[in-house]
């Protein structure tokens, strides 16, 4: 404990306690990265190649151009 919270015996020596927050950061942009990559090859291994579903669109009989009464 006396490590992080000593003062600085020089100004040049690091402050660990921000390199430590900047390895955490690191580690967690990595996971999500990770993750979300995972994510994505699991979605082209699961069908995303499929051809969409067509619909049949039902036309009603349509009586010309004449106006609605």
């Amino acid at each position: 404990m006396n490590l992080l919270l000593r003062p600085l015996d020089s100004v040049v020596d690091p402050v660990w306690s921000v390199i430590i927050c900047v390895i955490l950061a690191l580690a967690g942009a990595l996971f999500v990265v990770i993750y979300i990559l995972r994510e994505a090859f699991a979605e082209l291994e699961n069908g995303s190649h499929d051809p969409p579903e067509q619909k049949e669109l039902l036309q009603l009989p349509s009586d010309g151009d004449q106006p609605c009464t």
